[in-house]
């Protein structure tokens, strides 16, 4: 019953909110059909909770990106960080239970870095790759970290994991690449070459312009 709860309250957090949200694992189904074992069970409800939380966080930032008023957007950005730090524990709660499942460690990596706690963020993420090297929304997040941490060489090296994985997901660090050079372009990280950097998203930019798809993330 406590199962149907939670998934009920995630169909209805999703029917309720059109925003885009960040593109991650989602609501976590069972590998295999039929009935699974009580703990496997008891870390899919651990993990609803959690992802239940994230869509909650998300919804808040979204509210606070579209409002105008400064009192309603930070008060929607303290509501998004509570969300986030929600999460934690059912994230926690679910890879105690079940140390197979990369998809809570990659939200657990993702609370975090919304967090800004990024050594947490990144001890998760390298879990979710050590169960599962190629899951394309760990790497791209982790990539996403690795920006905050201006680690341009290593969030490099991601983006041609995913071109060879995802191109979406690729794109999707491009999108954020873009976003990190816009922010720090007047004044640049210590020893990044930040002209080197725009002419590689151009050249990386081009070479997905192609690609069915992406569209909303390289332009």
């Amino acid at each position: 019953m406590r199962r149907s709860r939670d998934w009920l309250a995630v169909i209805a957090l999703l029917g309720a909110v059109t925003a885009a949200y960040a593109d991650g694992p989602g609501g976590y189904r069972p590998k295999a059909p039929g009935p699974v074992p009580v703990s496997e069970q008891q870390a899919i409800d651990a993990y609803t909770r959690g992802y239940a939380s994230i869509l909650r966080a998300e919804h808040a930032e979204n509210l606070a990106a579209a409002s105008s008023n400064d009192v309603e957007r930070k008060a929607a950005l303290e509501t998004a960080q509570a969300a986030y730090r929600a999460s934690l524990p059912h994230f926690v709660e679910a890879t105690r239970l079940d140390s197979s499942m990369h998809e809570a460690y990659t939200y657990l990596g993702f609370a975090n870095r919304k967090l800004g706690r990024y050594d947490e963020s990144l001890r998760a993420y390298k879990q979710a790759l050590k169960i599962n090297p190629d899951a394309v929304h760990a790497i791209e997040y982790q990539a996403e970290a690795l920006l905050a941490l201006n680690r341009i060489a290593e969030v490099q090296f991601n983006y041609l994991r995913l071109y060879a994985l995802d191109q979406q997901q690729a794109a999707k660090l491009l999108q954020a690449t873009r976003a990190w050079i816009e922010t720090n372009k007047a004044k640049p990280p210590a020893g990044i070459d930040m002209p080197a950097l725009a002419a590689w998203l151009a050249d990386q930019s081009a070479s997905l312009s192609s690609v069915p798809g992406t569209e909303t993330w390289h332009n």
